[in-house]
């Protein structure tokens, strides 16, 4: 089975476009991650024509992006970052509060956590690995709950 490079960084691109405006440094390496995934692509000659000229495209915007920012503290930043959005979808989700908005703030989560792990040489640290699977896990379970019409609240632990 061929990965899709261009399908497994778009949406890394998406959240960049969506935090340029507010959170530059952000959106520099929510970019600058779907940049590597698509250099994967391009190392393991998998990826598409319209892969390799969005990778150009991508490299630019991420060169121009880099001489505007100052990420001396990038990492703390990014990675808190990360945490506040998965911590905001983990409280609403913990005080029965989950509804279809929950499913993205997961997805997105889980993106940023994704994103943390070039600051790790590709591989997250075990607990940001764990709270990145956990709401990718959510995120779905959440989904197929509101497919099947059942409620995504989880049930309280037993007292």
């Amino acid at each position: 089975m061929s990965v899709d490079w261009l399908k497994r960084a778009e949406p890394f691109f998406q959240r960049a476009d969506e935090l340029a405006a507010h959170e530059p440094v952000i959106s520099y390496y929510c970019r600058l991650h779907g940049v590597s995934l698509l250099g994967k692509g391009h190392q393991a000659h998998s990826l598409s024509s319209d892969g390799t000229s969005r990778l150009v495209a991508e490299l630019t915007k991420t060169e121009e992006q880099k001489t505007t920012l100052d990420l001396s503290h990038a990492q703390e930043t990014v990675e808190a970052f990360a945490l506040r959005v998965f911590d905001a979808a983990d409280l609403k989700d913990k005080n029965g509060l989950t509804d279809a908005a929950s499913k993205r703030q997961y997805y997105v989560a889980g993106q940023f956590l994704d994103a943390c792990a070039q600051f790790y040489d590709g591989q997250l640290p075990p607990d940001l690995a764990e709270k990145s699977k956990y709401a990718k896990f959510r995120c779905m379970q959440i989904h197929d709950c509101l497919r099947r019409g059942v409620s995504p609240v989880p049930e309280a632990p037993a007292a």
